[in-house]
This record gives C-alpha cells, sequence and structure tokens, in this order.
C-alpha cells in the first residue's frame, strides 16, 4: 500500500519491472489481491502432462472457486501458496504426488540455510502442517469436483507433523518496559496502543488507526475495524485513562510534523509521517536491545490485555466484544485462567446455615 491509501502490484515481465495501481480502502485491496493471484499462478504455470493437471493448476481452480470463510484466509492461502508451496510443488503432475515429496518438503522447511547476511533458521512444525493442511485441501477438492480434477488424493493419509504450539507466557510489565526503553518511537506507540486497547498486532486492527477516522478524544473511544476472525466487523474500544495523555502528545507531536514538513500525517502509528505494514523488524531489535531471549511476540501484548482483564474479574462477553472475539474463543484459548474465575465465583456463593446431617437429609 501506497503512502495515499492506494494499492499497487508490482511484477517483472519481459526482463522489465511492472507496476498496477488500484483504488483505495477495502476495494482496492481486494482487487488488487485478485491481480496478485493472477499474477502469481502465471508465474508458475507448468507445460501438461498427459496423466494429468499440475499441481498449480488445481491450486489456482482452488483459490479462484472455492469458497473461503473470510478473505483474511484466502489472502493468507497465497501468500503460503507463492512463498513456499507452488516454488516446491507447483509444476509436479498432482496425482504423481507421494509421501516422499511431502517428507522432502517438511525436512526442507525444517532446515536452517544461510544468506549472505544471516542465517535463516528453519519455520516451525506447525507452521509446516498448516502448508501441508493446504496442500491436502487442494487434493481433496480437486476430487470431490463434478466432474473430478483428479480421480483421487495421493497423499489422503499422509500423517502431517505434530504442531508444537508452546504457550508464550505474557510478557510482564517489567518486560514490557524493557522493551519500551528500546524501542524505536513508531514501535513505542505501537506498543502501548497493544497494551492499553488488546489490538491484533497487524495492518488490519492496530496500523489501521487514523487520527481522523478513529479516534475520538471527546467521547473517549477508539473504532477498530476488526481482523476477520469470527468477532464483530467493527467495535469501539474505550480509552483507558493512562492511554489517554500519550495520545494527546502524540497528536501534538504529528501535527508540528504535519507543519514543519507539510505532510499528511494521519495514521497513529507511522514512520516518519509514512504508514507502515509491519513492526516485526523493530520488535525483534528491541527485544535484542533489552536482552529478553524468550519468545515474545507482538501479539503476546494482547495476550497480555486479555490475561489481565480477565483475572480482574471482567465479564467474559464484554471483554470479547472490547477484543474484537467471540466468548468461546475467549474460554477455549484462555481456559488456565478462565478456572481461576469460575473457582472465585463459585466460592463467593454465600454458605447455608441449616446442618444436612451426615446422610445429607
Amino acid at each position: 500500500m501506497l503512502p495515499d491509501g492506494r494499492w499497487i502490484v508490482y511484477y517483472r515481465l519481459d526482463g522489465k519491472d511492472k507496476r498496477e495501481y488500484f483504488g483505495r480502502g477495502a476495494a482496492g485491496e481486494a482487487a488488487a489481491a485478485e491481480r496478485d493471484g493472477q499474477l502469481t499462478f502465471a508465474r508458475r504455470r507448468p507445460r501438461r502432462h498427459t496423466y494429468g493437471p499440475a499441481f498449480a493448476e488445481l491450486a489456482q481452480a482452488y483459490y479462484q472457486k472455492n469458497h473461503f470463510a473470510s478473505d483474511y484466509a484466502k489472502k493468507h492461502l497465497l501468500i503460503r501458496l507463492r512463498a513456499n508451496i507452488l516454488p516446491h510443488f507447483g509444476a509436479m503432475p498432482a496425482v504423481k504426488i507421494n509421501d516422499n515429496d511431502l517428507d522432502e518438503y517438511i525436512a526442507h522447511r525444517r532446515t536452517v540455510r544461510w544468506g549472505r547476511k544471516k542465517k535463516k533458521i528453519g519455520v516451525r512444525d506447525s507452521t509446516i502442517a498448516r502448508e501441508l493442511t493446504d496442500v491436502k485441501a487442494i487434493l481433496n477438492w480437486s476430487v470431490k469436483r463434478t466432474p473430478p480434477l483428479i480421480p483421487f488424493n495421493p497423499v489422503r493419509d499422509f500423517k502431517k507433523p505434530d504442531t508444537d504450539d508452546a504457550i508464550i507466557l505474557p510478557p510482564s510489565a517489567a518486560e514490557v518496559d524493557r522493551i519500551l526503553a528500546a524501542a524505536s518511537a513508531h514501535l513505542v506507540r505501537a506498543i502501548v496502543l497493544s497494551y492499553y486497547l488488546g489490538l491484533r498486532p497487524g495492518a488490519v486492527e492496530l496500523l489501521s488507526l487514523r487520527w481522523s477516522d478513529n479516534v475520538d478524544l471527546g467521547r473517549l473511544e477508539i473504532l477498530v475495524v476488526s481482523a476477520r476472525k469470527g468477532g464483530v466487523s467493527r467495535r469501539l474500544v474505550p480509552i483507558h485513562e493512562k492511554l489517554l495523555p500519550a495520545l494527546y502528545r502524540w497528536q501534538a507531536a504529528d501535527q508540528k510534523l504535519l507543519a514543519k514538513k507539510k505532510l499528511e500525517v494521519d495514521y497513529l502509528i507511522h514512520y516518519h509521517g509514512r504508514g507502515i505494514k509491519s513492526i516485526q523488524k523493530a520488535w525483534e531489535g528491541a527485544l535484542k536491545r533489552a536482552g529478553i531471549k524468550r519468545r515474545l511476540r507482538p501479539y503476546d501484548l494482547r495476550h497480555q490485555f486479555v490475561t489481565a482483564a480477565l483475572e480482574a474479574g471482567a465479564d467474559v462477553k464484554a471483554l470479547a466484544e472490547v477484543v474484537g472475539s467471540s466468548p468461546l474463543t475467549l474460554i477455549k484459548h484462555y481456559q488456565h485462567v478462565a478456572r481461576a474465575i469460575h473457582h472465585e465465583t463459585v466460592a463467593k456463593i454465600p454458605g447455608l446455615t441449616v446442618n444436612f446431617g451426615d446422610d445429607g437429609s
């Protein structure tokens, strides 16, 4: 996305760099994603074999004709296809893919690879399992089409790696203070907003916030366009009393920057006036400078928000509305906190004075 809000797609054709511009907002993003998808599959189109379509052809049909739960799911499938799945499986005839091919893919994704500047660590098994789920889903969908695109799924019974999703404890207040002390200005804003609002720290929620569209200092509320994860599409999040002074300072600083450099500084989180797409690199640098070696993600600030609210006795339904989730999802992912609250809730019931007797009568 360009600083002026327009969406753009870059690609290379006949040895020359090309670019196509699209509109602003959700419509522009959707059009750019569709064009990017077309170019992705065009780059991976192999020659057709006599024994059936290549995997890339099935992936393209699946992407274009399948009904996805959300635009988010469709967008991230395309990312996984383009980055890793199609480069490995794209040219293979689909019915010729076998268990050995999947074993090779797993070994490849687990491997430590070296670049010119630094090493790249192989990904976790949970990531590999997600990608192989995509492969099997595409093949299963192709079998169930009418008429079938392939006669059978050759890797239907392949066992994916076990997920290794370790439980990461949310950052403590002391750890957050250390990270803030080592963070750049735009990361400071991202951390503080995530900590006090419980936002998802990505492009959809946190990094899309604008002074003009989202912040109402009069009503002490911030309008959040929710990531499509099953919750409400938009939600109003109250501004914490300790966040309010920071918002006033940031707004004044941005107005000065606007006057000095003649920039349209409207994003709450920006780098010298320009919106940003990710805070991951800045986050990793701040962790290193702060001397924090355990695994922590920007998303864990949201976990801290939910955990602290639950431990303080927040109503689950109200909390779910604030963070843009569902009560069932909160209970599922925060069972350890919810159970403690359940015990406290039962313990608050006043005791009876009647002596029931040994036999309960």
